[in-house]
């Protein structure tokens, strides 16, 4: 079994909580408990220091955590639902009545969170706990207090947190307290609040209003000499439109925030009569996020917090909020983030702590596996979850009762199923590139030994694993499915409940092709293994290869249609050296399209037994270089000259000028060439020798013809269009999600001398149309195109303004005339002056409208075929003309008056529909009609 604990911060030993080794990771909790063990506390108060947030020794303090979401708040979505929890309470009473209902949340609050809970959080390495309440837990709401206008206080709730704050105490940690619903509720998303809009909200009830004052009062001076509380977070995610509500229901357009920023110097206020000691967060508007009208801050001791979600982690994406802290001079925090994957976790605590920036992920639990800790799923429950959706018809109420009383036994920490990947991925990662074993990948020299593939080591994308997409940054929950299948592990790679009896109940699916996974292999004795590969394919051509430490030992393997992508076939790979002790495997899916169940290992062979071979080769990027992929290490004493090789570089036989064995891997040679070739030729290995030897004294066979990969960068063959993010260098701009057409990426946040290089190979030496895609919300810019030559100088050149657009996602194509050099070489897309981003750039080619050709068509329009733009010339018309573009049903589907002759230009057709179009222009009263396809 592997041991999940990574860091504690405990004076004694805590309940160590282990994973069996099942798929499902169900906790086993062995209670090492000592019997005269004493634990205390050193923590301190917190408070803000400036822009940081230090203890009393001054010492700087980054919060690392993660809020207990759906313990004290129930929120649908964690329960696989829908609907505040008021909701949901009166669906179960529906279910089980009032009684038998109250005995669930009694037994809810009982087990969601307990203190093996907070001693498992802190054993991984978190050192905070956010806690988001529900008022009602303190105090009832107003329609319910026995006397109008007075409040009454409900000890369960203060007795709850008591035993939270016992809990962290006990591990030296830090407990936020956040009002995560309010009286009355904070905000029109129901759910995070348990607003009901049949009542009063918070903003519309001064009573609501006095009870929030009031509850935090009464907790501040209830832990005011409690230096294990961390912050009182006054508000979680208001999110209300006060100046026009009913256009702006959640508060994202509003610009004063008056009502919110009052509250909040209330709550200060009451919270200083008590407490002097503990620093208050406050939250922006928007689910924490707009801070419009923010005044002077109103207390010494205050940090500002935002939450994060679905957006990229680059600098721009926190820049605002790091302007805030400058500008305020104080903290920020962000409150909460989550509800992605392990590489988009790991990206953001990087981003975060470069910045300095403390974090609370959201949340430790839910029936849902981007979390460490998933309740399970019963079939009762799902029963339950099938009658709410309409799919099935109302349980027994004694059956109901009893999968409701199964779900809260299910709560319990012993009973989650725990992820270590998602742990890992916000505690390690964000501090190491290494890769370590998922499972214990030992490799026994007696008898067969399988690894499931889906047990891919434990290790940050580009690193453990490559996958196609393995982040959701569209700005919308559930955006882009990650994870297929979204099971076993919360990484890019794409997983699913197998179908294979032979399996651990998982396989690997919707592979692509250039995806790879990385396993740590421990083996026991060196020799010649055979690889089993089990996979599923309906598929002609799947392929992968196998590399150990880097070193293809395969090359490339083709796989056979096994008739299905749930009829399972095994691939053996004979004659793969494995040595003694650890090594890194990466299996590459070179052609994706088949399901991989698992690897399986068997000593075959002595290495004696098999001859020293080259497997396969690849150049350096800059082609200077070839590595030579060997099966067995090289005794480096029987390398000298390298003239038994022969580089066959298309038709050109290259001689390599020397040979020596690669620093870093004793099974890769590495050659070094002079020769003249390009990304596209192709390259093929000769050796003739018999010197070259390998440590067990088997010398390297002669081979002839070996297949060479070509790593030299690939240039962008002209006339294309070019994405913006396909760059190979990029000074300064920033990625960011766009809302043009066709989706993806736009890069922006530009600044005077950014710039973009591309590779490229213009097909001959002629005028091209450069058009570009950008938008603006800021001011009119400009940007410079060049063509560079190997060397660097600039062949060619030309600058185009940009327009202001409206908005830096309202896009507008514009377009110049540029001579380009036939050749290879960088394209250098430069910033000249700000602000505007880009999306794409197209070159296509300058068609010139000469008598002639216009004489016989009086109306030229090109390309035809057109994607995005249309280019349209005349002679003979006016200077100012109308266009209509009519479909073939006769309707008119896009309308222009009075344009100028330049506005035709460049004609951006790209909200058009694919199909068939009639174009036509009238000038005075001359009118010309021409036919065009938009793709």
């Amino acid at each position: 079994m592997k041991d999940f604990y990574s860091q504690g911060n405990t004076s004694c030993t805590n309940p160590n909580v282990q994973i069996q080794n099942t798929h499902s990771f169900r906790f086993t909790l062995l209670l090492l408990l000592l019997a005269f063990c004493y634990t205390s506390s050193t923590a301190q108060y917190l408070k803000a220091d400036g822009k940081r947030i230090v203890d009393e020794n001054d010492q700087e303090i980054i919060l690392r955590g993660i809020g207990l979401g759906g313990w004290m708040l129930q929120e649908g979505y964690m329960l696989r639902t829908s609907g505040a929890q008021h909701e949901i309470e009166a669906k179960i009473t529906d279910l089980v009545g009032e009684d038998k209902k109250e005995v669930f949340y009694d037994a809810w609050l009982q087990n969601h969170c307990t203190k093996r809970d907070i001693d498992s959080m802190a054993s991984w390495g978190y050192n905070s706990v956010r806690l988001p309440m529900h008022y009602k837990l303190f105090t009832p709401p107003i329609e319910e207090e026995p006397v109008a206008g007075q409040i009454t206080w409900n000890e369960k709730g203060f007795d709850m947190v008591d035993d939270l704050v016992s809990w962290v105490k006990a591990n030296d940690m830090y407990l936020i307290l956040d009002l995560h619903a309010a009286p009355g509720g904070q905000g029109e998303n129901a759910d995070i609040s348990d607003y009901d809009p049949s009542k009063p909200s918070l903003w519309e009830s001064t009573a609501n209003q006095d009870k929030m004052v009031a509850l935090w009062k009464k907790l501040a001076e209830r832990y005011a000499d409690e230096p294990n509380i961390g912050a009182y977070d006054i508000i979680n995610e208001p999110n209300w439109g006060f100046e026009n509500h009913e256009s702006d229901l959640n508060g994202c357009a509003e610009s004063k925030n008056t009502a919110l920023w009052n509250i909040q110097k209330r709550v200060t206020e009451a919270i200083r009569e008590v407490d002097q000691n503990h620093m208050i967060i406050i939250e922006g508007n928007c689910w924490g996020n707009n801070y419009n009208g923010l005044p002077t801050l109103w207390d010494n001791n205050l940090a500002i917090s935002f939450h994060k979600y679905w957006n990229g982690n680059d600098q721009g994406s926190i820049q605002g909020m790091l302007n805030m802290r400058n500008n305020r001079n104080a903290p920020i925090w962000l409150g909460e983030t989550g509800e992605n994957s392990n590489a988009w976790f790991t990206d953001a605590i990087d981003l975060f702590e470069t910045n300095d920036m403390g974090w609370s992920w959201w949340p430790l639990k839910k029936m849902g596996g981007n979390n460490p800790l998933q309740v399970e799923v019963k079939q009762g429950y799902q029963d339950i979850l099938n009658y709410w959706s309409g799919s099935a018809g109302k349980p027994s109420e004694e059956g109901a009762y009893a999968s409701l009383m199964e779900l809260a036994e299910g709560l319990k920490v012993e009973n989650n199923v725990y992820h270590p990947d998602v742990v890992d991925a916000m505690i390690r990662q964000p501090h190491s590139d290494e890769t370590i074993p998922f499972k214990d990948n030992s490799l026994s020299k007696t008898a067969a030994t399988r690894i499931y593939a889906v047990d891919y080591d434990l290790g940050r994308e580009g690193f453990a694993y490559h996958d196609a997409e393995y982040t959701n940054e569209t700005g919308n929950a559930g955006g882009l499915t990650w994870n297929q299948g979204y099971a076993y592990r919360n990484d890019g790679v794409d997983i699913q409940e197998s179908q294979d009896s032979e399996s651990n109940g998982y396989n690997i699916g919707w592979t692509e092709d250039g995806e790879w996974l990385v396993y740590t292999l421990d083996v026991d004795s060196s020799g010649v293994y055979q690889i089993d590969l089990r996979y599923a394919s309906g598929s002609d051509n799947s392929a992968f290869s196998i590399h150990i430490d880097d070193s293809n030992q395969t090359g490339t393997v083709s796989l056979p249609n096994s008739g299905g992508y749930t009829v399972w076939d095994v691939y053996s790979t004979d004659d793969v050296v494995l040595y003694e002790g650890t090594q890194k495997l990466k299996l590459m899916i070179e052609k994706g399209g088949f399901n991989l169940s698992y690897l399986e290992f068997t000593l075959k062979k002595k290495l004696s037994d098999v001859l020293c071979q080259a497997k396969s080769g690849y150049t350096s990027e800059n082609g200077d270089l070839i590595y030579l992929s060997v099966n067995k290490t090289v005794d480096a004493s029987t390398i000298s000259d390298a003239s038994a090789f022969t580089l066959q570089a298309g038709e050109t036989a290259i001689t390599p000028t020397a040979v020596m064995i690669d620093s870093d891997n004793n099974r890769q040679l590495v050659l070094e060439v002079n020769g003249n070739f390009n990304d596209a030729t192709t390259l093929s290995l000769d050796y003739t020798g018999d010197d070259i030897l390998a440590t067990d004294g088997t010398s390297l066979s002669t081979f002839e013809a070996l297949h060479i990969t070509n790593n030299l960068p690939l240039h962008i063959l002209l006339p294309a269009k070019i994405e913006a993010e396909d760059y190979y260098y990029n000074n300064g701009l920033e990625h960011e999600t766009t809302t043009d057409t066709g989706g993806g990426e736009n890069l922006g946040y530009t600044n005077t001398g950014d710039y973009l290089d591309y590779h490229i190979a213009v097909s001959a030496t002629d005028t091209y149309r450069v058009e570009a895609r950008i938008a603006s919300g800021g001011s009119a810019g400009k940007l410079a195109f060049e063509q560079l030559d190997d060397s660097g100088q600039v062949l060619n050149s030309e600058t185009i303004d940009v327009p202001v657009t409206g908005d830096w996602q309202t896009w507008q194509t514009i377009s110049l005339k540029m001579t380009l050099n036939e050749g290879r070489g960088t394209l250098r897309i430069k910033v000249i002056q700000p602000e505007f981003n880009m999306n794409w750039f197209n070159f296509s080619a300058y068609v010139l409208s000469t008598e002639a050709n216009l004489d016989q068509n009086p109306v030229l329009i090109y390309p035809n075929p057109s994607q995005d733009t249309l280019h349209i010339r005349w002679n003979g018309f006016d200077k100012i003309a109308s266009l209509k573009i009519v479909n073939i049903n006769g309707s008119v589907v896009l309308e222009q008056k009075k344009m100028k002759v330049e506005e035709f230009e460049a004609f951006d057709i790209s909200t058009l529909k694919s199909g068939h179009y009639i174009l036509e222009i009238k000038s005075g009263k001359e009118i010309r009609r021409e036919k065009f396809i938009k793709n």
